[in-house]
């Protein structure tokens, strides 16, 4: 009898131990998110209480981790004097700090001169974006277009707030004549 008792016993322990590490296990991969929201729309100022930059997403999931998923999103840079750079992409992740901005799908940058006109468009299908920096690069294809020239690489660099992009390899420029 006592050897039944002991043997009930070990194997409760055994199975609660099982249950316990497994259910602990699961809920720390697991990545849901604390909150969300639908058409977000956030505005970061200067400290001179002039614009910085607007971040503006069809949804945006923020998680324990201090991390956001967002969806359909429109990211523009506003400068003093100049048009803003506005950056497009269907997905994206945010560091802690909105710092750093992950896109991927339908990378779009671009630019008006103060005539409203196209001055500038970057695409690609993914990028890395350093918010503080003003600083936009992405390891695979990218083709810029301009107002007579069409150029095409893989790698690409671009300081903002300089108005200077760097092209890595294989780099393919057309330009075309008024």
């Amino acid at each position: 009898m006592f050897i039944l008792i002991a043997v009930a016993g070990c194997s409760y322990w055994a199975l609660e131990k099982l249950t316990t590490d497994n259910t602990t296990n699961l809920s720390s991969w697991a990545h849901y998110p604390d909150f969300y929201m639908e058409n977000f729309s956030t505005l970061t100022m200067n400290q001179d209480g002039t614009p910085k930059n607007r971040l503006n997403a069809a949804y945006i999931a923020h998680y324990p981790d201090d991390t956001s998923e967002l969806n359909n999103l429109q990211f523009e840079i506003f400068r003093l004097n100049r048009p803003p750079i506005i950056i497009t992409a269907d997905k994206g992740q945010a560091t802690s700090n909105n710092n750093v901005i992950l896109l991927s799908g339908n990378v779009r940058l671009h630019q008006n001169d103060e005539s409203g006109n196209l001055k500038v468009k970057l695409i690609s299908e993914d990028a890395r974006v350093l918010v503080d920096q003003e600083y936009a690069e992405t390891d695979n294809a990218a083709t810029l277009i301009r107002k007579r020239s069409i150029t095409h690489a893989i790698g690409m660099r671009a300081y903002l707030q300089e108005q200077q992009m760097e092209f890595l390899s294989n780099v393919q420029t057309k330009i075309t004549t008024p």
